[in-house]
């Protein structure tokens, strides 16, 4: 009975004293909510002052995103994403502003979204036209840090009107 008591106490004190891992530091929401929307904004920017448009809007989501166009099929994959962009580039006189209003993620910290709105222009039968809409895009956090989209999707507020000049 002793020799049972000392090894319990034996393990007892092995335990107290083995090293315990450390709890990971407190996620900062609201500097990655931040980090998610100067993402988004960036990543306007660099599509919109590329030559190559669609490989810079490909370049930011994971390998399996999804795009959820309105009007058009599922693309899911880099490249069927990257086309259907491309698709959309090839429309005469096409022009597209996107901005995020807002974002979110979740409490660990490794998923976000943003809402915002975007404004297209293109002349697909020489009528110059203006669609209107708003967006949601899935962000995933990767191992360096950085945020990459996992699911995007836009739609218009209304039909297409008739674009001044």
């Amino acid at each position: 009975m002793r020799v049972l008591f000392g090894v319990a106490l034996l393990s007892l004190m092995a335990l107290a004293c083995a090293p315990t891992a450390e709890a990971p530091p407190p996620i900062d929401l609201e500097a990655e909510r931040a980090s998610l929307l100067q993402t988004d904004a960036s990543w306007f920017e660099a599509y919109s002052a590329s030559d190559s448009p669609a490989d810079v809007f490909a370049a930011q989501v994971v390998a399996d995103a999804s795009l959820l166009p309105p009007g058009a099929p599922l693309a899911v994959g880099r490249e069927a994403i990257r086309e259907a962009i491309a698709a959309l580039e090839e429309i005469p006189e096409f022009s597209v502003t996107w901005a995020p209003a807002s974002a979110e993620v979740a409490d660990a910290g490794d998923l976000g979204y943003t809402v915002g709105a975007y404004e297209m222009r293109m002349a697909p039968e020489g009528s110059p036209i203006e669609i209107v809409g708003k967006y949601l895009t899935v962000w995933k956090k990767q191992p360096d840090g950085s945020w990459m989209v996992v699911v995007d999707m836009f739609n218009a507020d209304g039909p297409p009107a008739a674009a001044d000049g």
